[in-house]
């Protein structure tokens, strides 16, 4: 049997890692000399709670080498074979960590993939393997089927506050300020492993719509989920539009709290939109 393992930044439900029993190598949150692990030492809401007390962001890092080898070693010894999906390996060390521990268990059969994306972008492709292994997809063909589909990811996200790029060091303190005295909000892209600026929406209230009209543009959608840091109503609110704009029903539109590693550079208020097309 094929198992699966992933890093906590897909930002699945816990019940679906549950139902797939999918193993979850969590990231890691360091903030001033205390190291925390994501979902595991605090709940997400913790950490925002923290993010904005904190004096100095955190600094988020990747799970270690020996973190994967401890997932891996059981799983294999065990038996089964391995997959193992990560966030984007030009975003983090994750999925160079995963490959690494994948060498030091002997004798394993372990697939490690690049999902070349992150949060439930990523997410949709392990549901996406799950289900295959699930109706008797082999270890290469599941492998194979990322590989194809990882290319159809899509992920906006949107800043309420341009504080925590700045203080994260991704842009430099005059165009933060500049950004803020204009009530300026930036909508990026991330698109095979990197992330593009789209463009900058003058109001907040605009945000949700354009960000719409971004995904619309991207064609048919298979999978969608609108993402948050600290604002769950507003998300659910984006959720009605993506449905009354057509994108997909309702019902199969998930809302879903972002982790850490983005949300240490989006801050409180960011709003995200990620999807898998068809």
């Amino acid at each position: 049997m094929v198992k699966i393992v992933v890093d906590s930044t897909a930002d699945l439900p816990r019940a679906l890692y549950q139902k797939y029993d999918i193993t979850v190598v969590p990231v890691l949150a360091q903030f001033g000399d205390q190291t925390l692990r994501d979902d595991i030492d605090f709940t997400r809401d913790e950490f925002y709670a923290r993010l904005v007390a904190s004096p100095e962001p955190p600094k988020t890092a990747a799970p270690s080498v020996g973190m994967f080898e401890s997932a891996f070693r059981p799983l294999a010894e065990a038996g089964h074979e391995i997959l193992s999906i990560s966030l984007a390996g030009d975003l983090s060390g994750t999925y160079n960590a995963a490959r690494q521990a994948a060498q030091l268990v002997e004798g394993a059969r372990i697939a490690c993939v690049d999902s070349y994306t992150v949060t439930m972008s990523m997410g949709f492709l392990v549901l996406k393997a799950a289900e295959a292994l699930r109706d008797g997809a082999t270890l290469e063909q599941a492998t194979a089927l990322l590989e194809e589909l990882r290319t159809r990811t899509v992920l906006f996200v949107a800043f309420e506050t341009l504080r925590y790029l700045e203080k994260g060091g991704r842009i430099g303190r005059m165009r933060a300020l500049l950004g803020t005295m204009l009530s300026v909000k930036p909508i990026m892209e991330v698109r095979l492993s990197e992330v593009h600026p789209l463009e900058q929406v003058r109001t907040w209230k605009r945000v949700p719509p354009r960000m719409i009209e971004l995904a619309q543009q991207r064609g048919a959608f298979d999978q969608l989920a609108v993402l948050y840091s600290t604002t769950r109503d507003a998300a659910e609110q984006m959720a009605d539009q993506c449905a009354a704009a057509g994108l997909l029903p309702r019902g199969q539109i998930f809302v879903e709290q972002a982790g850490g590693v983005l949300g240490t550079h989006a801050g409180p208020g960011a709003l995200g939109l990620a999807g898998l097309l068809k």
